[in-house]
């Protein structure tokens, strides 16, 4: 049986030393939020608890990682799965709809924007017009204001004082800065302001201490991958999320 050839891993310290480092456990797990983890082969997973409820994450070689998850929910069965896109056909397990994305970091400062200068944090009286912006430009966000999890909201407003751009910063954990609903208006882009916005956030994240800053983008969105590559940002994880059991 695989779980058999799990191995249960102590605390956060192991699950890092038996994922080789990978970026997605130094950078996204942190020792406050851990329950249960294993390694198997090369490929190591861990349960999280999230805005969604709890859930599975599994990183390594595919076909490890595949088979790590199927014997992890054995053991411990949750509603969610995260696995790298290319280690489904290696889970025997039921697995209902998803979404696909890509997990990006980064530990260094990008190129200087002039138009990060007109980036400034958002407050109370910025909701209406940020709730509007992400419904016309990013209506799959997790994100919306007044949101716990979101530390600060950043903007960018043109000359005529309309709200074009706009990204929330939440602790992903202590040292990391996580980027979330990262946009522009549909009717202003093509102009870089999302570039400013997320170059200045980056900027004032690496400049607060912060370790590293990370950020999750769906799969499909070529345009905001060659921004965030020009950027600096690397992909560090494809993950494939899906829903267990249906």
């Amino acid at each position: 049986m695989l779980t058999s050839a799990l191995v249960e891993l102590p605390d956060h310290a192991a699950l890092v030393a038996a994922s080789g480092g990978h970026p997605v456990v130094r950078w996204d797990h942190h020792q406050g939020g851990f329950e249960r983890a294993w390694s198997l082969g090369g490929a190591v997973g861990w349960t999280v608890r999230g805005r969604r409820g709890l859930a599975l994450v599994a990183v390594g070689p595919e076909p490890e990682a595949g088979r790590l998850a199927t014997a992890a929910l054995e053991v411990a069965p949750v509603p969610r799965l995260v696995v790298p896109a290319g280690a489904l056909p290696y889970v025997a397990a039921p697995l209902g709809a998803g979404d696909d994305w890509d997990w990006f970091w980064t530990t260094s400062a990008p190129a200087p924007r002039p138009g990060e200068q007109a980036v400034r944090p958002l407050g109370p009286a910025d909701d209406a017009d940020l709730a509007e912006l992400l419904r016309v430009s990013s209506p799959r966000t997790s994100a919306q204001p007044g949101d716990p999890n979101v530390r600060t909201w950043f903007g960018l407003r043109d000359a005529s004082g309309t709200l074009v751009a706009c990204a929330a910063e939440r602790d992903q954990r202590p040292g990391v800065w996580h980027l979330q609903a990262i946009a522009t208006h549909p009717s202003h882009r093509g102009r870089g302001y999302g570039a400013d916005v997320t170059a200045a956030v980056t900027r004032a994240a690496l400049a607060a201490g912060a370790q590293a800053v990370t950020l999750g983008m769906y799969a499909d969105n070529d345009v905001a991958r060659r921004l965030y590559e020009r950027l600096g940002f690397r992909v560090g994880q494809a993950f494939a999320t899906r829903a267990v059991g249906h």
